[in-house]
């Protein structure tokens, strides 16, 4: 019940700071070029991606003329802002993750030991997610970045709220007890 409790409040603290650090912090779309015309921009868009989804030119094994793109697109965005069913999901995906980290932390380690593993969790994640990013899809670096930077600080948020909760581990005649392993 206490690891419960330390979940959910790790969840609760990942989902504030995600959003002071995307909805209030304006420094990472910063490293978004500007649209000479949005409103075109968006006519276009709404002309040559009919439906939400995923569009990218040139297709693999096609070759580039010296340009391509990625571009996501969403037509069912929701009326109000903020959703709150958006809401309701943006927490229960922080709930898994606080979960997840709860599962891969060490148990009866001291604050430091816990941080670091949380940090280099991070690290490893942001080298292989945001790295294959910019070197295989051609990711602007600087937008990057401030994902990889997220991640981290996510993830290390996470193991000083969970660090409270985690079960600690006794030794017994050498052995773990049942009940510790569980």
């Amino acid at each position: 019940m206490k690891l419960a409790i330390g979940i959910v409040l790790a969840a609760l603290a990942l989902f504030v700071f995600g959003f002071l650090y995307w909805a209030v912090n304006p420094l990472a779309y910063g490293s978004w070029n500007e649209l000479p015309d949005p409103a075109g921009a968006k006519a276009a868009a709404r002309a040559q991606f009919p439906a939400t989804g995923v569009y990218g030119f040139p297709r693999p094994g096609e070759m580039a003329d010296g340009m391509s793109a990625i571009v996501y697109v969403r037509h069912d965005l929701p009326e109000s802002s903020p959703d709150p069913v958006e809401l309701l999901k943006g927490l229960a995906h922080y709930v898994l993750v606080a979960a997840v980290l709860a599962l891969v932390l060490p148990r009866g380690a001291g604050l430091a030991a816990t941080v670091r593993r949380a940090a280099v969790l991070g690290v490893a994640s942001v080298v292989i997610i945001e790295g294959t990013d910019v070197v295989w899809w051609g990711y602007p670096l600087a937008w990057k970045l401030w994902g990889a930077a997220y991640h981290v600080l996510l993830f290390v948020l996470g193991a000083l709220v969970l660090t409270r909760f985690l079960p600690v581990r006794r030794r017994l005649g050498g052995n773990d007890s049942e009940a510790e392993r569980a």
